[in-house]
Order: C-alpha cells, then sequence, then structure tokens
C-alpha cells in the first residue's frame, strides 16, 4: 500500500482574554501518515510558525475530526491512490486542522509562503457542529467521489467535501471551511433562513402574527395545557463545537436524554382554525356532516408509520399502515392500507398559504431562541434524491410518478382526515440519528440524537382543526404518545385549534374516531426544525414561564414489570 505523510503539529489557543467559545475553536493538530521524510512534533506554542518541507502536490484537510481518525484516513487515503494510480500520489498527505492553525492559510501552513497581515482581520471561526474535508491540489481532488464513498464504508461520520478554488488563495484555513459550509447550506437550503427573500422572511417573521378577527393576539395569549418529558434513555452528547480546538484530550460525552410533549390552547384562535380548515378543504365545504374530505384535494395514499412486525425485513422498513386479516382457507394475509391525506399539490398550496405562515410565525414568537422552520426535506434524504427514505418513515404523501411504494417524497407538511375504521401504526416522525450517511443534512450536522446542542431540533406541530363545536370524548381520535420503557403513554384530545407540539423522535400514532364522529377527525401537522441562535444551550421545547415539565414514565425513574411490555425484565 503507498505510504502517505505524516507530521504532527500542535498549537495551543492564543491570548489569555478569549472568550471560552472562541478559545475552543482555536489551536491546531496535524497528521501525516507514515513518512516519507523524517517526522516531529512541534510542542505547544503560542503562535503557529511556518512549516517546511510538507508542500505538496495534494493534501487532504480535516476539520472538526478526532485525532484517531486520522491515522485510519491516511491509510484509506494511501489504498486508494494506490488503486486509482493517482498521479503524484507519493507525496499525498492527511491533515487535521484545529485551533490557531483556523487562522493561518494553506498557503502559509503548507507551502512556507508569507502571510498578509490583513489576514488577522478575517473571521476564521467554524459554525457549530462543523465537519470539514478540503481537498488541494490535482492529485487529492482525483480522489473524488471515491474518497467520501469509502470513509462512509469505514465507518467514520459524514462530513461536508470541498475543493479549494482560486479565490480562496491567502483566506484563512477557518474561512475557507466556512466558506464551503456555507455553499453547502446555500445549496441545500440547511440555513436557519430560507436562501431566498432573507429580508422577506425575517420581516414577516416580526410582523404577520396578525389574522383578521384575531389582531390582537400575543404570545401571552397562550395556555400551556400540558409540558412533560417522557423516555428516558443515556445517549452520546455532541457538544456544538467538537474537535476544533488544539487539544487531542476531548473525549466523548453521555447525557441523559428525554423526549418533550407540549400542549398548547390559544395559540390559533377561531378565525385562524376556520381559515387552515378551509385551506385544506374547500371554501364552505360542509365539515359538520360529510364523512369524507373532498377529493378534489384528498386521496387515501398517506403512509403512517412503521410497521412493527420486525421478523419481516421488508415490511418493517415499510411506511404503510398493515392490518391483519383471514381469507378463505384461515390464513392470515398482510395488506397494506392507507389512510387520507392531502395531494402533494395540495401540500405545496397550504405550505405556501397565509395562514399556514401566520400560524408558523406565532410559533416562531413562543420560541423567540429558534429560528424556526419547515424542515428541509430533500435534504434529508440519501444523497439528496427525493423518495429515498420513504421505506424508513412514514406520514408522506405518495407523490411519486408510478404510484409504487418507495417514491415517497419526505412531506414537510402532512394534512390527516382520520375516519371511524382507519388503524393507524405507532412510529417516529424523523430521527436524526437514523438519516443516511449521504442525506446532504447529515454532511453539514451529522447524525444525532434530537436535543444535541448546536444542532436543529426536529419538531412537529399539530393543529387540531375541527371546530367550532368541541370534539367531544365519545368521538375518540385522541393522539397517543408512547413511553416504551414502561408501555405506558398519554393522550392528547383534540380541540378547536389546540396545539400539540413533540420532538419528532417521540414514539405516537392517532387513535381513529369512533363510529359515533361520523365526520373525519382533521389536523394539519408541520414539520419543523428549532435552529438554535445560541449553540450552547441544550435545545427543548420545554419553557420555564410554563413551570416544571412532568416528569412522566422512565424520565420519572419508572419502569416496566417483569414480563411487561416495555422490559426491565432483566432488573426484576
Amino acid at each position: 500500500m503507498l505510504a502517505v505523510q505524516s507530521r504532527v503539529v500542535v498549537a495551543r489557543a492564543r491570548g489569555a482574554g478569549v472568550h471560552s467559545r472562541a478559545r475552543s475553536r482555536r489551536g491546531f493538530v496535524a497528521h501525516r501518515r507514515r513518512a516519507l521524510f523524517p517526522t516531529a512534533a512541534v510542542a505547544a506554542s503560542d503562535k503557529v510558525d511556518k512549516v517546511d518541507e510538507v508542500a505538496s502536490p495534494g493534501v487532504i484537510l480535516l476539520f472538526g475530526f478526532h485525532p484517531d481518525e486520522v491515522a485510519p484516513i491516511a491509510d484509506l487515503v494511501g489504498a486508494l491512490a494506490q488503486e486509482m494510480e493517482v498521479a503524484g500520489a507519493g507525496e499525498l498527505a492527511v491533515a487535521r486542522v484545529a485551533g490557531d492553525a483556523l487562522g493561518v492559510s494553506a498557503e502559509f501552513l503548507l507551502d512556507g509562503e508569507e502571510m498578509d497581515d490583513a489576514i488577522a482581520e478575517i473571521d476564521f471561526t467554524l459554525p457549530p457542529a462543523s465537519r470539514v474535508v478540503l481537498l488541494r491540489g490535482d492529485a487529492a481532488k482525483q480522489l473524488m467521489p471515491d474518497l467520501k464513498l469509502e470513509m462512509v464504508d469505514l465507518g467514520l461520520d459524514p462530513a461536508v467535501f470541498g475543493v479549494f478554488v482560486a479565490k480562496h488563495a491567502g483566506l484563512p484555513l477557518g474561512a475557507v471551511a466556512n466558506a464551503v459550509i456555507k455553499a453547502h447550506e446555500n445549496y441545500w437550503d440547511l440555513g436557519s433562513v430560507s436562501v431566498e427573500n432573507v429580508e422577506e422572511s425575517i420581516k414577516k417573521r416580526t410582523t404577520s402574527t396578525q389574522w383578521p378577527g384575531e389582531e390582537a393576539w400575543r404570545p401571552s395569549d397562550t395556555i400551556c395545557a400540558m409540558s412533560l418529558v417522557m423516555d428516558h434513555a443515556v445517549v452520546p452528547d455532541p457538544q456544538a463545537w467538537t474537535h476544533v480546538g488544539g487539544t487531542e484530550n476531548e473525549k466523548s460525552k453521555t447525557r441523559e436524554d428525554r423526549s418533550a410533549v407540549v400542549v398548547l390552547d390559544g395559540i390559533v384562535g377561531e378565525s385562524l382554525r376556520a381559515a387552515l380548515l378551509a385551506e385544506i378543504t374547500e371554501p364552505g365545504w360542509n365539515h359538520l356532516n360529510a364523512t369524507a374530505p373532498p377529493t378534489s384535494k384528498w386521496a387515501r395514499d398517506t403512509n403512517d408509520g412503521v410497521n412493527g412486525d420486525e421478523e419481516d425485513e421488508e415490511d418493517a422498513s415499510s411506511s404503510a399502515t398493515t392490518f391483519q386479516e383471514d381469507d378463505e382457507d384461515g390464513d392470515e394475509n398482510t395488506h397494506k392500507k392507507k389512510s387520507w391525506g392531502l395531494t402533494a399539490e395540495s401540500i405545496e398550496t397550504v405550505k405556501n398559504s397565509r395562514c399556514s405562515k401566520t400560524f408558523l410565525n406565532r410559533l416562531a414568537s413562543l420560541y423567540p431562541e429558534y429560528a424556526v422552520r419547515l424542515m428541509p426535506c430533500d435534504a434529508l434524504e440519501p444523497e439528496g434524491v427525493p423518495g429515498g427514505m420513504s421505506l424508513m418513515f412514514g406520514n408522506g404523501n405518495d407523490d411519486g410518478d408510478d404510484g409504487e411504494e418507495g417514491n415517497s417524497r419526505i412531506a414537510t407538511v402532512v394534512g390527516n382526515a382520520a375516519v371511524s375504521g382507519d388503524q393507524f401504526q405507532w412510529h417516529l416522525d424523523m430521527d436524526p440519528g437514523s438519516l443516511d450517511a449521504s442525506a446532504p443534512f447529515t454532511e453539514r450536522f451529522g447524525r444525532y440524537v434530537n436535543r444535541s446542542f448546536g444542532r436543529p431540533l426536529f419538531v412537529s406541530a399539530l393543529v387540531y382543526l375541527n371546530g367550532p363545536a368541541l370534539w367531544t370524548p365519545d368521538m375518540n381520535a385522541e393522539t397517543l404518545v408512547l413511553d416504551p420503557g414502561t408501555g405506558t403513554g398519554v393522550f392528547i384530545r383534540p380541540g378547536p385549534g389546540r396545539v400539540l407540539l413533540m420532538d419528532q423522535d417521540a414514539l405516537h400514532r392517532v387513535s381513529p374516531p369512533s363510529r359515533a364522529a361520523k365526520i373525519p377527525r382533521y389536523s394539519l401537522v408541520f414539520k419543523l426544525c428549532f435552529y438554535p441562535k445560541d449553540p450552547e444551550t441544550r435545545p427543548s421545547l420545554v419553557r420555564t414561564e410554563w413551570g416544571a415539565p412532568t416528569m412522566f414514565g422512565t424520565a420519572g425513574g419508572r419502569r416496566a414489570g417483569k414480563g411487561m411490555v416495555g422490559g426491565g425484565e432483566e432488573e426484576c
């Protein structure tokens, strides 16, 4: 196998008065594997000196990587370059960039050139959750896209890949990595504000919480009917800035995690509720008597969650609801059944409607510490290809050309019209820790447990739309949320304009209406990402002004007994 150069350079943060967040993003560690020249370790210092004898026709620079990842990447680069017969591969190098080295240019660090004093005025800090691979030189660029694929196959966490271009000359390495990240965010619309009409988007967010008949609405009108956490687990806890400091002893952390469920009344008044209901049906539609939604906007093609049959791998990954039925010979056959959902065209109309935007703006005003956006659906798909993840998660509307299962595109807005006789599966709306490594979102933010520092919080906002009369207890159709560790849960009864907020990785399902209901139970679900404005504050739906949340089930230290659904046998 081809030997790849190895060198280690370390420098600690400059200046004793640097803010802790900035300090964690400064320092340098560069590794080159199996040196073709004598290797050396440069002791920590208060500045970064020029690195001699390391100029290379090809270098792979790693940002946000753990030091232990560099050696296997260097081995991989050597093997891949040899297999691909890359020209100039003999001087390929792999380097980890961190700390003070973020503030120096590639020309200074790698080529021995002098650095312009003006570079000190350029911001070189990286955004949260940064993990970047930069390729410099023809030999390094020839490794793509194979290097990206092979790194994933090696089990390494995803990263954003980019190459040095002419406009990067003389810029700090951190600024170059930042530019590559921003380009990735802009292309896939992953930022906290839409790339289109940014100024207009900000303006609307601050002024459009009013609605005809509800001009006086204020966030203080909202009443919190439920605030609880459930489903306790100990999970990995990546920090906002990981492996970008100048030290090699950054250890992995864990935390106690709980998903949140919040129920709010008063955020959607009667006028806005009626407008949302009219938007998903038709003006003048007889909501009080019609036994099904209008077929001009609805079709029975909505997938509902993940099939729970673990014995059948194909069915287990299916988004379609299933039910069991005996045939004439007494055998059980699995049948696929889908519920009423808005058509793809209707989803786009509803998503862009004024009433939907007003609701989202009200939600944003309740959570001012976040930028509230619809989740970037295509960026969640493997390689960004619409429909690629439809066999993993449900609650999407099938807009595939051939109508076959597996062509469902992830939907950011979902309409539900549950009717008596429907059957629904327990499911998650989204889990950022289960996304494919090739998804553009994962390349930017990594695979993580929801509620992690510096990363978007995945939230579902469900609005119950039947009214103005109350949805009575005998009509059923509650939303059920499960605490898997105890086999217990909570239910939320529909109410006119009531809003259910929950972390998207909370396990839940719809309870179908009773025969007594006679009409559909209408709801509209917005699949959102809450982008934290302060990366070092843990994202959470729970708010202090609503009081301490109820610690339900495993979150309160409860567990199931021996032999009960939910487990706990090993502890009994």
